[in-house]
């Protein structure tokens, strides 16, 4: 048992991070109790609606609803911390018949007990991620050598269990999000952030990067500054609204919404719930620069440029800008060839959404054919 033990861990400590090693990992540990079982994993989502999601190695079953509680001996798994192992004993025909059980295990193969389990994820009086090993068919019951080799690895399951749904996807999410001049905040189920970007973390004064998923009800320093800053639930959903900076009073603009998570995607709908987008005014340096040097605009052009992304029309920015409407036309055309934009509307997302939202430090040097000498007015 030792050695089958060895060998499992060897193969869930290089699994985190990995999604087919992951599962073959669950694969090869029902392998290892018997060719009659399962090692599955199920997990229990509030949001967007209450669902349980049954998980394994090509495996994904989702049923709207909560699984009924099952008891081990008399103890109940909600009683039971991380790591713990249990008995499920052969289910009664209430719990049997239940849909939610229905759902999942019967499209999965799988008999409602007798079997063993682990709990790998509480959150307050929930144990709401579990590993299950289910049987396939009747007649088999888990053994003490069973339950023995479950144990040799439980207390290693939760730690490796977060560190997975940690890694899972963290290396794009930070190439991505940390290259925007936005500020983007991920909050979890219960509002603690759980993600910064480089932009947010330097907004708040705190460290950018992934936290760790903890069911507790504390706040840790990102999300105790964030709230200090602003207030999230202020804005309709998909509205922006405008807050004032604490440390200057300068103007930010937020812009709040939910991620719309499948019922199917549990660890990452709890840990990424709602997404926070700040802009802020000094993010970024000059934004003028930026098109000069991205674009080859001039000055004035890149002036007239920033007032329209700003909304104004055209003949208020002439205004603003000293010069007459005929003048500005001119500017714009000017503007829309060096950009390759069409027109003024096509401008302006070009302006939001290309490579001027990008931070000064993640954009690579511009390499290629030459562009035409650059023209001052």
């Amino acid at each position: 048992m030792r050695e089958r033990a060895e060998q499992l861990l060897r193969l869930l400590f290089d699994a985190p991070g990995k999604p087919r090693a992951w599962w073959s990992f669950f694969d090869a540990l029902g392998q290892a109790i018997s060719p009659d079982v399962s090692a599955m994993m199920l997990v229990e989502v509030s949001h967007p609606v209450p669902s349980t999601a049954l998980f394994g190695i090509d495996t994904q079953y989702v049923a709207a609803g909560r699984l009924p509680r099952w008891s081990d001996g008399g103890t109940s798994i909600e009683a039971l911390p991380e790591g713990a192992v249990f008995e499920l004993p052969r289910l009664g025909g209430r719990i049997a018949r239940n849909p939610v059980v229905q759902r999942l295990l019967g499209p999965a193969g799988l008999l409602p007990g007798p079997g063993l389990g682990v709990a790998l994820g509480r959150d307050g009086k929930r144990v709401w991620a579990l590993l299950l090993v289910l049987p396939r068919r009747e007649g088999w019951t888990p053994s003490a050598a069973d339950r023995a080799l479950l144990s040799e690895l439980a207390p290693f399951l939760p730690k490796a269990a977060r560190l997975h749904e940690r890694l899972l996807g963290a290396g794009a999410l930070t190439s991505v999000l940390d290259r925007l001049v936005l500020g983007v905040v991920l909050l979890d189920d219960r509002g603690h952030v759980s993600y910064a970007n480089r932009s947010a973390a330097e907004l708040l004064g705190v460290e950018p990067g992934l936290s760790e998923f903890s069911p507790g009800s504390t706040r840790d320093a990102r999300t105790e500054a964030l709230y200090r800053g602003i207030t999230p639930g202020g804005p309709d959903e998909g509205e922006s609204a405008l807050y004032r900076h604490p440390a200057d009073g300068r103007p930010l603009q937020l812009l709040e919404t939910d991620l719309d998570w499948s019922n199917e995607h549990g660890m990452a709908a709890r840990r990424f719930r709602r997404a926070l987008f700040i802009g802020d005014p000094k993010h970024g340096g000059d934004p003028t620069e930026k098109m000069d040097r991205l674009y080859g605009l001039t000055p004035s052009e890149a002036k007239l440029a920033w007032l329209l992304v700003g909304d104004f029309p055209l003949a208020e920015a002439a205004s603003q800008l000293g010069i007459t409407l005929s003048t500005a036309r001119t500017v714009l055309k000017r503007i829309l060839a060096k950009t390759g934009a069409r027109r003024q509307a096509s401008l302006v997302r070009l302006l939001l959404s290309g490579p001027g939202q990008l931070r000064d430090d993640a954009q690579p040097s511009r390499r290629g054919p030459s562009r035409t000498k650059r023209r001052r007015s």
